[in-house]
This record gives C-alpha cells, structure tokens and sequence, in this order.
C-alpha cells in the first residue's frame, strides 16, 4: 500500500474542506442534527416496548391447560429522553398466583384492570400507558393428586482396571413428588439410561427422569455420583476363634490359623491391620457336620472383597 500517496490525498481533502464552503455547510448540518435530536427528545410520542413477565407461587400441583405468555406488548407515550431511559431499564411485570388458584378446578383470568396497576408502578410518573397487548390472560387450571415415590437410577458403569467403588452411587433427590389424576400404579421413577466406561476417578452427571404418561414431576433430573478410588491387596494370617462355644467345652481346629487376604484403597492401605478383622467360625450346636465354615467380621469400613484359605476347617470337641 502506496501511504505516501494516502497522506497526499487525505491532505488535499482538508485543504480542500478549509477552503470550500463545503466546511460551512457540513457545519450547519451538524447544528440542524443537533437541535432536531434535541427536539425529538423533549417532544412526546409513542414507543412500543416488550415487557417481560414471571408467575410465582404457583402450586406444584396444579396443572394449567394452556401456556401463560412470557412477555407482553405495551404502548407508552411520554417525551423521547424520558421513553428513551425506560427503553434502556427495561421493565418487568411479576405476578403472584396465589390468588387466582382458588379450588379444585377453575379458569384463570388476569385482565387488563389486574395488569395496567402494576406496570404503572415501574413506570417514571409521567410516562402513559396507552395499550396492553394482550389485554388479558385467560388460561384453564386443575389440581391435581400427588404422592411421593423412589427414583431409581438406570445406569451401567465399567470401572477401570485396579479401581473399585467406594460405596453406592448416590443420587439426589432420591425421591420425587409425582402429579396426575391415576397415580395409585405409580411406586417409582426411572430416569434415562447412562453408561460410563473407565471409571477411575469421583463422575457427577446430571440425569434425566423419565415421566410416566400423564404425570408430572416434582424434578425433571437427578444429580448421580460415582466415586472409583485405586485398590490394591493386603494378606493376614489369623487366629480362627470359635463363636458360641458353651462353657466347659473345649474344641481344637485343624488347622487353627488361616490366610486372609482384603481389597483396600491405595490411600487406606496404611489403616488396615490385623486388629480390624476377626476370623471365626461357628460352634456346630446340634449340627453333624465334619467342616466348619470360617467367616471374617471387618470393623474397617475400608476392607473389601474379603478372601479366605482354606474356606473351612476340621475340628474335634473335647468335653
């Protein structure tokens, strides 16, 4: 790009502006722009504008037959710098339902004479409301029956290798309200079905309810959580001790120590002994049997899948 030859040209306009009446009149213009806007400001005249409206305190258990507008149309007349600021502000209309849904069943009708008091309060004292389009909200409504029932979450999960879950999924809200007019069928809510693959790490996922046909809910979604930690193995070896055995009684096992091995989270392996587990089996009261069972009993909540070897042992009872 020649900027030489720009600066030339450019140079020559303004040479030209000072020296030709052009500059005169561009200056009237501007003056003429100026008074005229001035005018136009401190005149009155019409404006339409779109005002916003929200419904509050409407019952979870009424169902309208129809959709309440969102916003409204209304003409205003006032000078251009006062319509002007309106304009920028912007008006919203909120109006409390409550006392429009009386009874079991009935029809709902805002008229102008309900909205025309409210939307002259949000305006500037010397603004005029002219029209309100519509003039009115007519819209049919019910209430209907409700009854609380469990959501439950439809859901596949695939940990990732050397990962369990800590605990259950959890969901929440666990339950919803349920509306409708046939509801006695109803005992639950499904929500959509979710599949996560690789889990390794704490998942939140927002979760869609499915409605029943003709019902409504109190929640259109539920927020489910999966936390996966890191897991490793840990190995005892135990004492087996003898669970309800009478006094005076003595029994031997054969043999009388066996393997314990556990799944612990990585960050838990530390606060696993062999205090937090308990092997045993049960005295055979009245039971003919050559092999006891053993079992364990875990007081850390952080012992899982427990292993044992052998699974069994032989005893004798010496009385």
């Amino acid at each position: 790009m020649n900027w030489q030859k720009i600066h030339k040209q450019v140079k020559w306009f303004w040479f030209w502006l000072w020296r030709k009446d052009a500059f005169i009149f561009l200056l009237f213009v501007g003056l003429a722009f100026i008074f005229w806007w001035g005018q136009a400001m401190s005149s009155p005249r019409d404006m339409r504008m779109r005002v916003s409206v929200s419904y509050t305190d409407i019952p979870s258990s009424i169902a309208l037959d129809g959709e309440l507008p969102q916003t409204i149309e209304v003409t205003l007349r006032d000078e251009g710098k006062q319509l002007r600021q309106v304009r920028r502000q912007g008006l919203q209309l909120h109006i409390n339902m409550q006392p429009y849904l009386q009874g079991e069943k009935g029809q709902l009708d805002i008229t102008s004479e309900v909205l025309r008091p409210r939307l002259m309060d949000a305006l500037p004292g010397s603004t005029r409301l002219q029209h309100i389009d519509p003039e009115g909200m007519i819209v049919g409504y019910t209430r209907q029956s409700s009854k609380r029932v469990a959501v439950r979450l439809q859901s596949h999960v695939r940990l990732a290798e050397q990962y369990q879950l800590v605990g259950a999924v959890t969901i929440h809200p666990d339950s919803v309200e349920v509306y409708g007019n046939h509801l006695d069928n109803i005992e639950y809510v499904l929500s959509d079905s979710i599949c996560i693959d690789a889990l390794r790490d704490t998942v939140r996922k927002e979760v869609p309810l499915i409605p029943p046909i003709g019902v409504r809910l109190s929640a259109t979604s539920i927020t489910a959580e999966w936390v996966a930690e890191q897991f490793t193995e840990k190995g005892f070896t135990l004492p087996i001790l003898v669970r309800g055995l009478p006094r005076g009684v003595k029994m031997r096992l054969f043999p009388q120590v066996a393997d314990v091995t556990i799944r612990v989270g990585v960050k838990h392996f530390a606060n696993v002994d062999n205090d937090d587990l308990q092997l045993y089996c049960d005295y055979p009261d009245g039971e003919e049997t050559d092999w006891l069972q053993l079992q364990v009993a875990s007081s850390n909540p952080h012992v899982r899948n427990i292993r044992i070897k052998p699974h069994s042992v032989e005893y004798i009872i010496e009385r």
